[in-house]
């Protein structure tokens, strides 16, 4: 339960579940999903920091690989050919297949991964404990999930997120058919307004929100009270029986 776009609409803050960066349905599960090319990209620089780091903490060939190939699942289908998957590490592979690729990001991985890990470093003689290698390794995986939520955050609040272009969008449309139309059907304490319209295309999309707003209802209660003037002029000056 977090700040997805589908409890941002539970709780009243949004009327849209729609992802800041893709424009799809948002929950948790989305997130290290969603197929934008900013995730995409966050995605491929993490993993590759990953990499690096089971390189640096010495961890088994094989190991490596199958681990490499379950984060790769998580964004796209599982396809893993099992020729690349060693046989001594198959039964970890597995059992981290049925924990799934969510819990894989929530750091829960297959306890069989730490004698395959210790069989390694007692072949080419190291000291390390198996033990901190799996809990920094736990701490890997969360900080990939982690990440990943920042960099939406980071687009959420920009001018990347797609709902914002959309509203940036609107506002303009509406912004330059309130110039086109002219002040002829405003009142004369609103028409001052139309007068430069560079200067209110610089404004905040919030500012250009609230002035669209006012001009629009002013427009239309100008209209109404046109017509309700013609309409009263009308029974006054027409015909008699």
């Amino acid at each position: 339960m977090c700040g997805t776009g589908k409890f941002k609409v539970l709780w009243g803050l949004e009327t849209s579940a729609a992802c800041p960066r893709c424009g799809n349905f948002e929950d948790h599960l989305h997130v290290p999903h969603c197929r934008a090319a900013s995730a995409r990209a966050e995605w491929d620089r993490r993993t590759a920091a990953f990499s690096a780091w089971l390189d640096l903490q010495l961890t088994g060939p094989s190991i490596k690989i199958a681990i490499l190939q379950l984060l790769q699942g998580v964004r796209t289908p599982p396809s893993f050919p099992r020729r690349t998957i060693s046989s001594s590490v198959r039964p970890a592979f597995l059992a981290q297949q049925v924990i799934g690729s969510q819990g894989l990001l929530e750091g829960c991985i297959a306890l069989s991964w730490l004698p395959l890990q210790q069989q390694h470093y007692d072949k080419i003689r190291c000291c390390r404990s198996v033990s901190l290698w799996a809990s920094r390794l736990s701490q890997q995986l969360i900080s990939i999930g982690f990440y990943m939520w920042e960099q939406r955050n980071s687009v959420q609040h920009s001018d990347d997120n797609i709902q914002l272009r959309e509203r940036h969008s609107t506002v303009n449309e509406g912004f330059h058919s309130q110039f086109d139309m002219g002040p002829d059907d405003l009142p004369k304490e609103i028409q001052p307004m139309l007068t430069c319209r560079q200067q209110v295309l610089c404004k905040l999309l919030v500012d250009k929100e609230e002035w669209l707003k006012l001009l629009c209802q002013e427009r239309r209660d100008f209209r109404r009270s046109m017509k309700a003037q013609r309409r009263s002029l009308r029974t006054i000056f027409s015909p008699g029986p």
